[in-house]
């Protein structure tokens, strides 16, 4: 692996890597986009009538483990394409989903104490799951290693975050104004809108790992 200077990563690379990542993968995440909004779709539906917290939460459960699921193979498929796949063995299904839950809790606990703290986190673990899946690496190795290299990194990273989500964002926004909570066509549009941001975020980081810990090999970070 190479490894770029740190002059190298400014928002606008990590925004043209990333587009050139979604471009590269318009296919699978394409699919993952239309399976993931497939499956949001009709239980946000069923959520709005329902007066079974513990049945809404279930189905909200069940969008989130099938999310995980769909990005961890669109992780794989992803870091192929842009030749950024490096393990060599073992399958790395669990440990995904274990570091996927240490990755969530963080931010949250970030969010919920104020809102700084929880993007600061986002940006430091952003290559996490790409290491992980990709360079190999443990749970733990991946998240030490991510918040080490990320190091005096986090407002290029974060505005490039930022400029790739607020279109879907302000789509969502608009959805929940023009359209009732009831409207079918507006929890499809913000649903899609969603999927999208999901999309956007997992070509963030892999476009992010690609830049940092870049393969001589890979095209797309050559």
């Amino acid at each position: 692996m190479a490894t770029l200077p740190s002059r190298g990563v400014t928002a606008g690379k990590i925004i043209d890597k990333t587009l050139g990542v979604l471009e590269l993968n318009a296919m699978p995440a394409a699919l993952f986009v239309v399976a993931l909004t497939a499956l949001s779709v009709p239980v946000t539906w069923y959520g709005l009538g329902s007066l079974e917290p513990l049945r809404i939460l279930g189905g909200q459960l069940l969008v989130a483990a099938a999310g995980i699921v769909c990005a961890y193979f669109l992780l794989i498929a992803v870091l192929r394409r842009t030749g950024l796949y490096a393990r060599t063995a073992g399958d790395a299904f669990l440990p995904y989903i274990g570091l996927s839950l240490l990755y969530t809790l963080g931010v949250m606990a970030g969010f919920i104490v104020v809102i700084l703290p929880g993007l600061f986190i986002m940006a430091r673990w952003s290559m996490a799951q790409p290491l992980l899946v990709g360079g190999g690496r443990g749970v733990m190795a991946a998240l030490g290693e991510s918040w080490e290299r990320t190091k005096d990194r986090e407002f290029q990273i974060l505005g490039a975050w930022l400029a790739l989500i607020v279109l879907p964002v302000a789509v969502i926004i608009a959805a929940r104004i023009y359209f009732e909570p009831q409207d079918l066509t507006g929890i499809i549009v913000s649903q899609i809108a969603s999927s999208i941001i999901s999309v956007a975020s997992l070509a963030w980081n892999v476009a992010i790992y690609g830049l940092i810990v870049g393969k001589e090999q890979s095209e797309a970070f050559a």
